[in-house]
C-alpha cells in the first residue's frame, strides 16, 4: 500500500488490506508493554493553595537568572532525572517552579508530570512563562523580528496591554500547553474558578521538538546570541506575578551567577540584554 506523506488524515480502514503485514500500518498502536512508565517525585515542603508561577525552558531559564528567587526549596524528578526546581521567594507568597531548565520532557511524560504537580501544590492560580517562534507565527500583519511582541493566553477574558493575544490558528505543544489544559479541565470539573495565564516571549529560533527519551544532559537553555531586553523582562516579571494576584518587592535585573549554576548566564548574553530599549537582539 502506498502512503501519501502529504495526507491530512489516516487512510480509511478499508484501504488497509489483509495482506499488508510487511507494509506500514498507520492504525497500529503502541503495545501496552512498550509505553514508558512515568514516576514523578516531588521533594520539599510547600503550603497548598498558593499561587504558582512556572518558568519553562529557555525563556524560564533566562528569567530565573534575574528573578532573585533565593535558595532552592524543592525539586521535581521524573524517572530519577531532575526536571523542576522549586523556590519560595521571600518577596512574595507565590511558589515558583523553574521547569525544564536542564532537560526537555518527552510528550509521554508531560501529563503525569503536570497533574502530579497540580495535585501536590493545588495552586489557587498559575502563570507560565514560555516562548513562541517568531518565524513560524501565523499573523495577518507580520512584524519584523525586532518588533515581535510578548503574547499571552488566558483561561479568562483578560487584557494584558501592551502584550498581544496568541491567536489561532497558532498552537502550543510544550509543557505550558499541558499545564493550561490540565487547569482548564480542573476548572470545568469544580465550582472553583481558578485562572491560568501563559506569557510567551518572542524567539527567533525554530520551535523546540519534544525528544522521544528523557535525558539528563539535554540542555534547553538559550543560545549565547539570544537574549531579551531588560525592559521587556521587567514588564513580563511584573505581569507574571500580577495575574495570579501576587506582588513582588524586588525588580527583575540580570545578575551574575556562579559558574556551573543551572541558571548561569554567559558574559556575552549579559551584555546583549543590558543594552537597547525594549528590542530583542538576535
Amino acid at each position: 500500500m502506498e502512503i501519501d506523506p502529504l495526507a491530512d488524515a489516516l487512510p480509511p480502514r478499508y484501504a488497509i488490506e489483509s495482506d499488508d503485514e510487511d507494509e506500514y500500518n498507520p492504525l497500529t498502536t503502541q503495545r501496552a508493554d512498550q509505553v514508558p512508565i512515568v514516576k514523578v517525585k516531588i521533594e520539599g515542603q510547600f503550603t497548598t493553595g498558593c499561587p504558582l508561577v512556572i518558568a519553562s525552558g529557555p525563556a524560564g531559564n533566562f528569567w530565573a537568572d534575574g528573578a532573585d528567587l533565593g535558595e532552592q526549596q524543592g525539586a521535581i524528578f521524573v524517572n530519577n532525572i531532575q526536571v523542576g526546581f522549586l523556590f519560595k521567594p521571600s518577596s512574595t507568597r507565590t511558589v515558583v517552579l523553574v521547569s525544564e531548565a536542564t532537560t526537555t520532557l518527552p510528550l509521554w511524560s508531560m501529563n503525569k508530570y503536570v497533574n502530579d504537580i497540580l495535585d501536590r501544590l493545588q495552586p489557587s492560580a498559575i502563570s507560565i512563562l514560555d516562548m513562541y517562534p517568531i518565524q513560524s507565527y501565523i499573523s495577518s500583519e507580520p512584524l519584523p523580528v525586532h518588533e515581535a511582541p510578548v503574547r499571552y493566553l488566558s483561561l479568562r477574558n483578560i487584557s494584558l496591554d501592551p502584550f498581544q493575544i496568541f491567536a489561532p490558528p497558532n498552537i502550543l505543544q510544550s509543557i505550558s500547553a499541558a499545564f493550561m489544559s490540565a487547569m482548564n479541565i480542573r476548572t470545568l470539573s469544580s465550582s472553583y474558578q481558578s485562572n491560568a495565564v501563559i506569557l510567551l516571549l518572542p524567539s527567533p529560533g525554530v520551535p523546540r521538538i519534544a525528544p522521544s527519551k528523557l535525558l539528563a544532559s539535554r540542555l534547553s537553555r538559550p543560545s549565547e546570541d539570544q537574549a531579551w531586553s531588560v525592559e521587556m523582562m521587567v514588564e513580563v516579571d511584573e505581569k507574571l506575578f500580577g495575574v495570579v494576584g501576587a506582588k513582588r518587592s524586588c525588580t527583575w535585573a540580570l545578575r551574575s551567577t556562579p559558574a556551573g549554576s543551572a541558571f548561569g548566564l554567559s558574559k556575552k548574553r549579559q551584555n546583549l540584554a543590558e543594552v537597547g530599549e525594549g528590542s530583542m537582539y538576535i
